[in-house]
């Protein structure tokens, strides 16, 4: 355990920066076009007043309320810009994560596969690690709400204000997938996520240990694992022919267990019995 936690340590270091990075052009993005959808909607409201030559408790008896909604969809864009940036840099460090021991300065794989502890250890601290990045930029969006939300309350008269509490307010953001609400939708969303990067890290050991031909093996078991789980979902929704909705999200749940399981235990065999410094 204390060489686990060592190595967890040591993967979070390593990353730290570019972690630190990515919240900074998250909350700074986000937090300045809240600031930018409260002026543009207020500028709206005041121009109407000016223009109809009414008093703010007569636009809201006429018009609809500003809602924390309508203002964040103004800059909806540049709200996920962030988002998707994270999204991609932390897909690319999956693969990164392992190659820099192999390429990096004295190939420091080297010393990791050599060291007293059972080789799947690396693998499970890299995992950890990854994930720990994840929920942290989750954990942060959320926060990111809450801050965006006493921006509204703050600068929005009482008059024209729609209350709602965190949870309500995440749901009715538009991007609300990559902070879902209900606990089902959370782990189906991240237990999706989980085994997309258990299998990427089976592509990764599969081309190490067979060049070319575990590369073309281990992306063509990740591809047509998530058109299947894709596939799946689309007919939970639509609702088959033979099939309830529910049954269809059991069969997907199960065979999302079945890959995460199938992954791991491919991954320490491959660590065990076929990789090589």
């Amino acid at each position: 355990m204390k060489t686990y936690l060592k190595l967890v340590h040591m993967e979070i270091y390593r990353f730290r920066f570019i972690l630190l990075g990515l919240m900074a052009l998250t909350a700074v993005v986000q937090l300045l076009g809240m600031q930018m959808s409260l002026t543009k909607s207020l500028n709206d409201v005041y121009r109407r007043m000016s223009a109809e030559g009414i008093s703010l408790s007569e636009y809201a008896a006429s018009y609809s309320k500003l809602s924390f909604g309508s203002i964040h969809s103004f800059n909806e864009n540049l709200m996920t810009f962030p988002i998707m940036t994270c999204i991609v840099v932390l897909s690319l460090y999956i693969f990164f994560i392992w190659y820099r021991e192999w390429f990096g300065k004295s190939s420091f794989v080297y010393r990791l596969l050599m060291l007293p502890h059972p080789r799947f250890t690396l693998y499970l601290s890299k995992f950890t690690a990854i994930m720990i990045f994840v929920f942290s930029l989750v954990a942060l969006q959320v926060v990111l709400i809450a801050l965006q939300m006493a921006m509204y309350r703050i600068r929005i008269p009482i008059e024209l204000r729609e209350y709602n509490t965190l949870i309500q307010t995440i749901g009715m953001w538009k991007a609300v997938i990559f902070v879902p609400v209900r606990l089902q939708e959370f782990f189906l969303v991240y237990g999706i996520g989980t085994v997309f990067v258990l299998m990427l890290f089976t592509t990764v050991l599969l081309e190490r240990c067979y060049r070319f031909k575990g590369l073309i093996a281990g992306l063509t078991y990740t591809v047509g694992t998530v058109i299947l789980i894709v596939w799946i979902m689309m007919m939970a929704e639509r609702g088959g022919y033979f099939f309830y909705p529910s049954e269809f999200l059991i069969a997907s749940i199960v065979f999302m267990l079945f890959n995460a399981a199938l992954s791991l235990w491919l991954g320490r065999w491959l660590l065990r019995k076929k990789v090589t410094v």
